[in-house]
């Protein structure tokens, strides 16, 4: 099981990566994690999930963004945390279902794909996805943060 804690560096724990240090391009290092059985039902019980939303075919699904609680960390791995960004917004698509009742081993990787400035904030935006390690595409994201440097 691995949880987002586990991976996901902490604001201050190495130098911050600052607006002009993004490049456009730039891809993620792929983070490797799982998803488990305790991990889907701590996540259902937290965002207080109604379990039969989620059920397909007659089998319980996880809530598809639980993957979501790791898109942070796919970037951390290339961009260490600033101290006040602010999430804009996110487009997300879901794929194909992470399953309640098994291990499900993900990939998550991405790549920067703008930056701009507009009415002073400086935004950064950039793709995520989730994928089995045998390609199959769980969830994607399109990610928008703005920073203050």
């Amino acid at each position: 099981m691995t949880r987002p804690s586990d991976i996901k560096p902490r604001e201050g724990d190495q130098p911050a990566a600052l607006y002009k240090d993004w490049v456009v391009g730039a891809k993620f290092p792929p983070l490797p994690f799982t998803i488990t059985p305790d991990v889907v039902d701590e996540y259902i019980s937290v965002v207080d999930a109604d379990r039969a939303n989620y059920v397909i075919d007659g089998r319980q699904a996880a809530p598809p963004n639980v993957v979501l609680v790791y898109m942070m960390a796919v970037m951390y791995r290339l961009y260490p945390p600033q101290q006040g960004g602010i999430m804009i917004g996110n487009t997300i698509e879901f794929h194909n279902p992470i399953w309640a009742d098994e291990e499900t081993e993900v990939i998550g990787s991405g790549q920067v794909t703008e930056k701009f400035e507009k009415k002073g904030r400086k935004y950064i935006c950039y793709d995520v996805e989730f994928k089995r390690p045998d390609g199959t595409l769980l969830v994607s994201c399109n990610h928008t943060s703005a920073f203050p440097e």
